[in-house]
């Protein structure tokens, strides 16, 4: 598409870095209500937590279609009509009168919430190429880091002050003024000539294609490992914070602001290097910081009687800061794997990624309450075969290349 056709870079990033916050949002906003929810339909904190299951299940399963979606009908009508549905989640689960309906609210926004991420990383690809690519990606991972900070601080404070329901009437709003930006703003930045036919058919063709590439596939794979590793930061923040370090529902701040000011410096070390470094370099450099933060995380709280501040936090930003600092290098990495389909290669990896947080946080971080220690060596777990997988991946690469050069 024209750059000259497009808003000017600012907007473009803000629009999609707003797109991008509102399924992070919908996450970490209602995270300190968790007590609040459990004493209001008197159900135990273990049928609290399938909230967050029954969410991230739904918006997994949805990130297959969303791309797909945006692939035949335009990237803007899928945005405009996901932002519609999930407003209409978020009153439900507002207005819930039963945990069911609740249920069901959240079922909603998880269907819509994952579009403006996964179609957002497809407008990436339909306008910038290359080192501006890879520098948008990041920006837009700068501000989507935004909304892991104040969504907690904000949510805490209005379920402590005007209930739980006041959480998912702010989520309403911030869907609201996406749609007016988006719907004033946003271009169609897919030309009816580059669209694909709609047709289970053709959609299970094209599925088949991505799952038959082996490093499209591992890539993924790879990458979806490093959110499994996320999973368990995020999902287990409430039993963290309130649990482990024994502080009141308002202080989500004290976890979520180091976390987010972490990301946000890697993802802007990433956008400052892009035109310097190669993402190679970049890549390895961000695993290097991952895997140390989580193994010196795993030596500290062993050699303690309880995890406290600062360094309870420190070595968790630390594994957000490699963390933002080489996903837009490797969705990029992957994306380029289906050039022609990149709304649905979007919505694959979007898919493994979320079907991974989904499992991890609804049912796996139970497994880890109260014990800190189980936790760091989980996230390490998950990035070591990460690593491992991306360098096996590496390896057959370079010898497929020697291979057809010789």
């Amino acid at each position: 598409m024209p750059r000259s056709s497009l808003p000017s870079y600012p907007v473009m990033v803000l629009m999609l870095g707003l797109l991008a916050c509102v399924a992070p949002a919908t996450i970490d906003a209602y995270l300190p209500a968790f007590g609040a929810l459990g004493r209001e339909f008197d159900v135990p904190q273990e049928a609290v937590q399938q909230t967050l299951g029954v969410y991230m299940s739904a918006y997994a399963t949805m990130l297959l279609l969303h791309g797909t979606l945006s692939d035949s009908f335009g990237r803007r009508r899928v945005i405009v009509a996901t932002l519609l549905v999930y407003i209409a989640g978020s009153l439900v689960a507002a207005l819930a009168p039963t945990f069911d309906w609740l249920l069901a609210g959240r079922a909603l926004q998880g269907f819509s919430a994952g579009a403006g991420l996964v179609v957002g990383q497809a407008i990436v690809r339909d306008c910038y190429t290359g080192a501006v690519a890879r520098r948008t990606m990041s920006y837009v991972v700068m501000v989507f880091n935004v909304s892991p900070a104040l969504a907690p601080i904000i949510g805490g404070h209005l379920a402590a002050n005007q209930g739980w329901r006041a959480v998912f009437l702010m989520l309403t709003a911030l869907a609201l003024a996406a749609l007016l930006l988006c719907g004033t703003r946003l271009p169609e930045t897919l030309p009816p000539e580059r669209r694909q036919p709609l047709s289970w058919r053709v959609l299970g063709g094209n599925l088949l294609s991505l799952l038959r590439d082996g490093r499209y596939l591992g890539m993924t794979l790879a990458a979806s490992l490093l959110v499994a590793g996320q999973a368990f930061l995020i999902g287990g923040a409430p039993d963290f914070i309130t649990g482990t370090l024994g502080l009141p529902e308002t202080a989500f701040a004290t976890l979520f602001v180091p976390l987010v000011i972490g990301a946000m410096a890697g993802a802007f070390f990433a956008a400052r290097m892009a035109e310097r470094w190669t993402d190679g370099r970049l890549i390895l450099t961000a695993y290097l910081l991952m895997a140390g933060s989580c193994a010196a995380n795993a030596v500290y709280l062993a050699s303690v009687p309880a995890p406290a501040l600062p360094w309870a936090v420190v070595f968790p930003s630390i594994f957000t800061s490699g963390l933002a600092m080489v996903m837009p290098a490797l969705t990029l990495r992957i994306l380029a794997r289906a050039p022609a389909l990149s709304g649905t290669a979007a919505s694959l990896l979007g898919f493994v990624q979320m079907m991974g947080f989904s499992v991890i946080s609804g049912w796996c971080v139970p497994l880890v309450y109260g014990q800190p220690l189980r936790m760091a060596l989980a996230m390490l777990a998950c990035v070591a075969l990460s690593a491992a997988g991306w360098v096996m991946l590496h390896r057959r690469g370079s010898a497929i290349g020697a291979t057809q050069t010789g």
